[in-house]
């Protein structure tokens, strides 16, 4: 009955671990998107927008939320992205600037654009 119970709380806790580890595809446009935002080529942030979240946050928006809101030139570039959790189906960072520690969440539709983008700078 030990044994048995033994298993069980292993197959539990690989399960739950298992359950946080950060999709492939996540990884893949996340590691994209620290190179535009890196390279100062919020363009190409832009593109990486599905259709329904560019009608909304246009090519002008992009570029003022990332040089107003978030302050990227202040910040510096993005130095390491770690996840967090997951949250339904998108993925929350840990996103380290050279000038400080934010946070970020991605959404991703099925063709693996940005459906959802929330990032949070550093707290004063």
């Amino acid at each position: 009955m030990k044994k048995v119970l033994l298993i069980i709380m292993a197959l539990l806790s690989f399960s739950i671990s298992f359950a946080q580890t950060e999709k492939i595809n996540y990884k893949e446009v996340v590691s994209d998107f620290q190179d535009n935002y890196n390279k100062g080529d919020f363009e190409g942030v832009y593109n990486m927008l599905n259709t329904n979240l560019q009608k909304t946050l246009t090519l002008e928006k992009t570029k003022t939320f990332f040089k107003t809101n978030i302050n990227a030139e202040a910040l510096g570039k993005i130095t390491s992205v770690e996840l967090k959790e997951i949250i339904r189906t998108g993925h929350s960072y840990k996103v380290t600037f050279e000038n400080g520690v934010g946070e970020a969440f991605f959404l991703l539709d099925d063709a693996n654009k940005i459906s959802g983008l929330q990032m949070y700078p550093p707290k004063q």
